[in-house]
């Protein structure tokens, strides 16, 4: 019986610490909501200056400064100023956008870089702050009716032996070429912009039938963005 009230008060104090960090977390931006074009996605990343090539990595839950807008979430410039955009720090994660939300929200094995980045992508898009469990799912391109700009790639599999796992969003849709907005642990937490789908196992994927038969695939789509 004490053994189980001790569960129980750790339990309790764990989702009132929780609930004390969602209540301090007062960022909103409604300004990109429910527009889901290119031209909406560039105004993103120009205002939050998510540049093809720099990084977005920070070690979780400590205050850091932010490059593009000050208190806003969005990518830490400290690999940038500090370490001269070279450096990769073993350790440092990418979930700047309210770590405690991904980290209830993310797969079992952790939360990673490309999935907070998702969620920081997703919550502009449809003010949602948890897109990966709260937007509609579909699990294969052809039941999602093809893909839209916007829409967050998931996918979790094993080939050869390794384990993949990757989020990343739609950047443009040119035909049957798919173009991503993505950042990459394996690629040392470097935002790309524009360019095809990278897991580990593959690499600058664009056709759109060679990623539709990548296993394990989860289409996210915003609510706003259905028809």
């Amino acid at each position: 019986m004490r053994r189980f009230l001790r569960m129980l008060t750790l339990l309790f104090a764990f989702l009132l610490a929780v609930s004390s960090a969602s209540a301090s977390f007062d960022f909103s931006d409604d300004r990109f909501r429910g527009v889901f074009t290119t031209e909406n996605m560039d105004a993103i990343i120009e205002e939050y200056e998510l540049l093809d090539g720099w990084y977005w990595t920070t070690r979780p839950r400590v205050t850091q400064t932010f490059h593009g807008q000050p208190d806003c979430p969005g990518w830490t410039d400290t690999a940038v100023n500090k370490y001269g955009r070279t450096a990769y720090r073993q350790g440092w994660l990418g979930c700047r956008w309210m770590c405690n939300q991904v980290t209830i929200e993310s797969p079992t094995y952790g939360y990673g870089e490309c999935f907070g980045f998702a969620q920081f992508i997703g919550y502009l898009l449809g003010g949602d702050m948890n897109p990966h469990h709260h937007w509609k799912d579909f699990y294969s391109v052809k039941e999602a009716g093809g893909l839209r700009v916007g829409d967050i790639i998931r996918v979790e599999y094993k080939a050869n032996g390794m384990e993949y796992h990757h989020s990343a969003v739609v950047y443009a849709v040119n035909g049957d070429e798919i173009l991503f907005l993505q950042i990459s642990s394996r690629n040392y937490n470097r935002i790309s912009v524009g360019s095809g789908f990278s897991d580990g196992n593959h690499h600058d994927e664009s056709s759109l039938k060679v990623i539709s038969q990548i296993p394990g695939i989860k289409i996210l789509r915003c609510p706003l963005n259905l028809d």
